[in-house]
This record gives C-alpha cells, sequence and structure tokens, in this order.
C-alpha cells in the first residue's frame, strides 16, 4: 500500500536533521493559512475547508497520499522544500494534471521499474529527494481475508528517509510552479512482508534510506545508473518495530497521537508484535 505515512515532527526539526534552511517553509505557512483563509470567507466552499487542502502537514500522525497533502520534503537545495503528494510530470497538460489528482495516479513508484518506465525514467538522474517521515502504514490480511493496519517507525522513534522522486510542473493558468514527489517503493524486508501480505501490490515497503546514504542519494553528481541502482536495496528491518492500529486510523483529526498507539487484537494469527 505506502498510502500513509506520519510526520509529527515540525519543520524546524527536520531542517536540523539534514542541515536544511526553512525559509522556502515559512513562506508556505503564509500562503496556505492565507488560501485557508479565504477559502473559508468563499461563498463557493460555503466556508468548509478539508484539513489537508491548505495546511502543511508537519505534526501530523496520519497523511494519506489521497489528499494530496502539502508536505516538507528534502532535496539537494539547502532549503527545504514544500511539495505536493502525487507526481504531476513537467510535461502534462491541465487536463491530465487534473485526471492524474482525480484517478491517485503517480503515489508511489515501483523501484525496478525505475530507469525504464515513464515518467519515472525523466526524473532518477536529477529529481531525487526525500520524504522524511516518522513511521508509515501497511495493512495485515488475516486468513479470512480481513485487513488490519500496522504502524511501523523505528525502534528509537526518530525521523527516517524515504527515497522519492519529485517535478516541477507549470501551471498555465496562475504561471505559478508546483512541486509535487513520489514515493519509491521496493521488495519488502522479512518483516514487511509478514506484514504486509496481500492487497493489490503485497510484499511492498517504502524505500528507506539509511542516515549515512541520505546525501548521496541527493547528490546531483550521481547520475549514472549504476550509481543509483546501489541505492535501491531493500532495508534491513533490525532498527524498526511494528504494532496493529485501530482499523479507523485515517478517519478524524491526523494530528491526534492516539492514531498510531497500539490496539490490541483478538484474531490470533493477526496478534503478532516485531
Amino acid at each position: 500500500m505506502c498510502f500513509f505515512t506520519s510526520q509529527h515532527m515540525q519543520a524546524e526539526d527536520i531542517a536540523r536533521k539534514y542541515g536544511r534552511r526553512t525559509d522556502r517553509v515559512d513562506a508556505a505557512r503564509l500562503m496556505l493559512a492565507d488560501k485557508e483563509h479565504e477559502a473559508r470567507l468563499s461563498a463557493d466552499t460555503g466556508g468548509r475547508t478539508a484539513i489537508y487542502d491548505y495546511r502543511l502537514n508537519e505534526g501530523m500522525y496520519v497523511s494519506p497520499a489521497y489528499a494530496a497533502p502539502y508536505t516538507v520534503i528534502v532535496n539537494g537545495s539547502d532549503q527545504l522544500q514544500v511539495m505536493r503528494w502525487g507526481l504531476v510530470p513537467h510535461s502534462a497538460t491541465l487536463t491530465e494534471k487534473e485526471r492524474y489528482e482525480r484517478e491517485h495516479m503517480y503515489k508511489n513508484a515501483q523501484a525496478e521499474h525505475l530507469f525504464t518506465s515513464w515518467p519515472w525514467r525523466k526524473l532518477w538522474r536529477q529529481r531525487r529527494c526525500i520524504i522524511p517521515v516518522t513511521g508509515f502504514f501497511e495493512p495485515h490480511y488475516d486468513e479470512s481475508g480481513l485487513s488490519r493496519p500496522y504502524y511501523i517507525q523505528r525502534t528509537d522513534g526518530g525521523l527516517f528517509s524515504i527515497a522519492g522522486l519529485y517535478d516541477e510542473w507549470p501551471d498555465p493558468e496562475s504561471g505559478n510552479t508546483l512541486l509535487s514527489f513520489v514515493m519509491i517503493t521496493i521488495s519488502a524486508n522479512p518483516m514487511l512482508r509478514e506484514i504486509h501480505n496481500g492487497g493489490a501490490h503485497p510484499f511492498r515497503m517504502p524505500l528507506i534510506l539509511p542516515d549515512e546514504r541520505a546525501e548521496g542519494w541527493l547528490d546531483s553528481s550521481t547520475e549514472r545508473q549504476e550509481e543509483v541502482e546501489r541505492y535501491l536495496v531493500t532495508p534491513d528491518d533490525k532498527d524498526f518495530e511494528a504494532w496493529p492500529v485501530g482499523k479507523r486510523f485515517n478517519y478524524g483529526d491526523p494530528y491526534d497521537p492516539a492514531k498510531t498507539e497500539r490496539e490490541e487484537i483478538r484474531t490470533p494469527r493477526q496478534a503478532f508484535i516485531f
């Protein structure tokens, strides 16, 4: 699945970890706050806005890909970036962009297709990025086919890096540039194979980069295929832990820390803890 992450740290904490500045994040906070205020005053919206529409998703315990939230992203710049989840390729027309968003396309990119499939083959050289997260969610299926979400995090509870790709789309109507990203997935390690054992794309997980390899992934001089392939490695599971969470983890307030709390389950085969 790899469609739900947790990022419950603030941009300033992310900036310290990756040695970045937050000027663009500060500007984005103001811009999004203004857009939210305008939407609440607009008769067209009836004063209603979705929590993901005009807010930066820092401090959130559940961030769903299909909501296309604005997210703090790390790339080769000395600034943290603000991008939307759900890639809009540079060449997309306005009609294509609307279809990509409506059909929830380009949320994940499989590592095995990075060099051969469009649009990834246009991005892997110079458009690599990092999605900083504190955890992610995957479903586990029991013998009857019922699923239970599990939450996965580092054993120290710290921030970690998921590899991604991004692109810049010139909006023909506003003249602004939309930065958007996609998460890279890879074959699961033993722990995630046990958890993510069903659904449309089983036995997959996000491509997690060890801390010591994060800057190398972002380095613009790393542009030969054989160099990038060295990063496309299934991560070890020794520094991670997982537990079951509530089936309705994606409903309600995404800022609620209870979304990632362990929930006891009665089905013995789903009750394993890593």
